[in-house]
């Protein structure tokens, strides 16, 4: 008898229990706490100091009514920055028609300041839970990187050495930089940013600029390598990298005549030959040397070569100019310019060339002074006797 009336209390007891449970859980409720599911493929990822790890991310409904969804997201980590959007928008809610699914995005920022190790994040939708974990494989560092495109350019002793940078500002804060260069005695640096001569950048948290670097070399720099060393620093941090610059030699060249002497004579209407020496001054050869000449009006000048197809430095190579004036020309001096071309270098030579009369006028004004004398003399003897 006690033990029926003991088992019927304890199913009178559960009957309560079930009964008061069912107070507070519906049937409904208890549908919708399971009906919400968060999905991505992608649940455990690796990732460096700085870098952005981006999750697709499916909210599917499997329930037999459209739901609303509170989005969140839940970070025990200190630094790291997050954004979730959905359709480009930052988003706080979602509703997800019955049996269907709506899309979100996730971005985590990966601070710059870090220690390695695994990191755990969880994005809530409702009831629903989906766990990360992001794993950071080094330490981070807070530090600036400075790289050059073509550290080494090579070039002559009059050209101008252009090379690309790029500043990486690898810490948390913006950063303010000074632009140096260690460049030798006469060597100059110029600095140019968006256009315009810098001595500082500033470059924000986590991003690049690009600085070009000009450097000239002193006058009479010899053949060499020349290392410059460049840096970009503030009082938290600094970054540096050093420049090459090869300079292959010096362009030089000369134009004389042969016989050292800057003057000539020649007949109105007559020619005149002089040789010309071309001489490469410099320590690189020289390519296509052309011969020029400014004349007056109606003169010409030819040479013989025109054009001069290499010098190698120290030698030098012999011209004819042939000069042939104007028919018309009076007596008196004329200024003759020849000139040496390079796309490097040129040298000039001005000529004083001096036109004579031609001889045959001189025998014409003999000729008519002894006429004039000749008709004088007839004139005092036939008239003189009266």
């Amino acid at each position: 008898m006690r033990k029926a009336c003991r088992q019927a209390s304890i199913l009178a007891l559960v009957a309560v229990i079930l009964w008061t449970g069912g107070l507070f859980i519906s049937p409904q409720s208890a549908r919708a706490a399971s009906a919400l599911e968060l999905y991505t493929p992608y649940t455990a990822v690796d990732a460096a100091p700085g870098e952005s790890v981006s999750y697709a991310i499916e909210l599917l409904n499997r329930g037999g009514e459209t739901m609303k969804a509170d989005i969140g997201f839940q970070n025990e980590t200190n630094g790291w920055t997050y954004e979730l959007t959905a359709g480009g928008r930052v988003i706080k809610q979602l509703a997800v028609k019955a049996g269907g699914s709506e899309s979100l995005s996730l971005r985590l920022d990966v601070p710059l300041e870090i220690d390695k190790g695994e990191y755990r994040f969880t994005v809530t939708a409702g009831d629903a839970q989906l766990p990360l974990r992001v794993f950071v494989a080094e330490k981070g560092t807070f530090t600036s990187k400075l790289e050059v495109e073509q550290a080494n350019i090579e070039g002559h002793a009059d050209s101008s050495f252009t090379f690309s940078a790029k500043l990486t500002n690898q810490t948390a804060e913006e950063q303010t930089y000074a632009l140096a260069a260690a460049a030798d005695n006469g060597w100059e640096a110029r600095f140019t940013s968006g256009g315009n001569g810098v001595t500082s950048v500033t470059v924000d948290p986590n991003a690049s600029q690009t600085i070009s670097v000009e450097l000239l070399p002193p006058d009479q720099v010899k053949a060499g390598t020349y290392s410059i060393p460049i840096m970009a620093a503030n009082s938290a941090t600094k970054a540096e990298t050093t420049l090459e610059a090869v300079i292959t030699g010096t362009y030089g060249i000369g134009l004389n005549t042969a016989d050292e002497r800057l003057n000539a004579t020649v007949k109105a209407g007559g020619t005149r030959s002089l040789q010309l020496i071309v001489t490469n001054t410099g320590t690189a050869k020289l390519e296509d040397i052309s011969l020029t000449a400014q004349t007056p009006t109606d003169w010409e000048v030819t040479f013989e070569p025109k054009t001069i197809r290499s010098l190698e430095p120290g030698k030098t190579a012999s011209v004819q100019a042939v000069i042939e004036s104007a028919e018309q020309s009076l007596p008196g001096d004329y200024a003759l310019n020849l000139s040496a071309n390079t796309s490097q270098k040129s040298a000039d030579a001005a000529i004083r060339v001096a036109v004579k009369s031609s001889s045959l006028w001189g025998w014409i004004g003999i000729l008519i002074i002894a006429a004039v004398a000749g008709g004088i003399y007839w004139l005092f003897r036939t008239y003189g006797r009266r």
